[in-house]
């Protein structure tokens, strides 16, 4: 690749790695993390099921506006599309910044970042909401020791 591209190669690399992390973190980690758990705290008691709709409108809405800019650029300027489905260098930036979120899956911190981030972001949805929020804090602050 390197060879192929020179030295800019590495520069497309590096940039389709954090585009990829970027979208996909906000594409799949809602769905990958947000949502099973969402459906384990609907299912016993403790959240109400409008959190569905908020959690799964982000990934929908980027899903919708990649979808309309893919379509406008190859429509408009379909040499653009040619040229981005030949750059091999942005391709595997592309697809190790995809790889990368879906890996993050499995780190036990980023799994209790993400889980924090749920509390605050959902947490009007949670029907003993202070109880809950309470036993996680205690909990989250207990495994920093």
């Amino acid at each position: 690749m390197v060879q192929a591209q020179g030295l800019s190669g590495l520069l497309w690399v590096s940039l389709g790695f954090v585009i990829g992390l970027f979208v996909s973190a906000r594409i799949a980690l809602p769905i990958l993390l947000g949502l099973p758990r969402a459906m384990r705290l609907v299912a016993s008691g403790e959240m109400r099921a409008a959190v569905y709709r908020r959690l799964l409108f982000a990934p929908v809405l980027w899903i919708v506006q990649l979808a309309v800019i893919v379509f406008l650029v190859g429509f408009f300027w379909p040499s653009a599309v040619a040229w981005f489905e030949g750059n091999g260098a942005l391709s595997t930036g592309l697809w190790l910044g995809l790889i990368g979120i879906l890996l993050s899956a499995l780190s036990k911190k980023s799994r209790a970042d993400f889980e924090a981030d749920f509390d605050r972001s959902y947490g009007q949805f949670y029907v003993r909401g202070s109880a809950r929020r309470r036993r996680h804090v205690s909990t989250h602050q207990s495994l920093k020791r």
